[in-house]
């Protein structure tokens, strides 16, 4: 589980910044209120939900720039995207090996730390003549407010 602390979020955006500088992409109080907004949350936003955060305090940004501020951050690996199977993407500040679960009646997304799923064995034996680069499990059900 994320800790939503001020001090623990501020670190994950100076970590982000000092990435970001190493990644050599310019640091705009945009992209840190965007990052920020997305590290301060465990429940996986889509563009538009930062979008109209963000817009609050920076009524002049698109949601076209938040697309593209995030296709950006998930390139370089500054943040991962959930993708959830015929919906918007939802993206996550949250790095560390985990998995997710969805609700499959209100679409709500939850990390799962799991050693089981962090643990499988993919092989290339078993992936034929794939190279195996990285996994996510993603486990859908139904909540407990929607049961």
């Amino acid at each position: 589980m994320i800790e939503n602390s001020a001090g623990f979020i501020e670190q994950r955006v100076s970590e982000f910044i000092s990435r970001s500088k190493e990644l050599g992409i310019k640091v705009t109080p945009q992209r840190v209120a965007i990052y920020k907004e997305l590290a301060s949350t465990d429940q996986h936003p889509s563009t538009e939900i930062i979008y109209n955060k963000i817009r609050d305090y920076y009524p002049n940004i698109s949601l076209t720039t938040v697309y593209r501020t995030l296709e950006t951050f998930e390139k370089l690996g500054l943040i991962s995207v959930v993708n959830v199977l015929y919906n918007a993407a939802r993206y996550d500040a949250n790095l560390d090996p985990h998995h997710h679960i969805v609700c499959t009646q209100c679409k709500k997304v939850e990390d799962v730390y799991d050693e089981s799923f962090t643990n499988l064995d993919v092989s290339e034996k078993t992936l034929g003549d794939y190279k195996v680069e990285g996994y996510s499990v993603l486990l859908s059900g139904v909540c407990i407010d929607c049961r």
